[in-house]
């Protein structure tokens, strides 16, 4: 039962945090910028909330390493993914941005966990 309470509560807060999020993201010129406030950055902030809450600040700190990790790893997906769309056509430049989004991600936990 606990468990269920904490993702309904992860929904709520995660929500709040998307609205709050999208008001901001209205708000910045150019509107190039709001991307940046997109869901995700809410629904993480709310996820860590609600883990710091129920779990504690041990918990919280390795999801947010997590998150960082995948972000840094999302961000070579999108520098790999734009060429290789132009190159080798949707299927195959995805396959290939996702190869190396999950060699980042490898890569640098490998690292973080030594």
């Amino acid at each position: 039962m606990k468990s269920l309470f904490e993702i309904c509560l992860k929904a709520v807060i995660g929500g709040l945090f998307v609205v709050c999020f999208a008001l901001v993201a209205e708000a910045v010129q150019p509107k190039r910028l709001a991307g940046i406030f997109a869901a995700a950055p809410s629904v993480a902030l709310g996820s860590l909330i609600v883990t710091v809450a129920f779990k504690g600040h041990h918990d919280a700190a390795i999801a947010a390493r997590a998150m960082g990790i995948g972000a840094v790893a999302f961000t070579a997906y999108c520098l790999v993914s734009v060429p290789a769309l132009g190159r080798l056509g949707a299927l195959r430049g995805s396959a290939t941005a996702l190869v190396a989004w999950i060699a980042v991600a490898t890569a640098i936990a490998l690292v973080v966990v030594r």
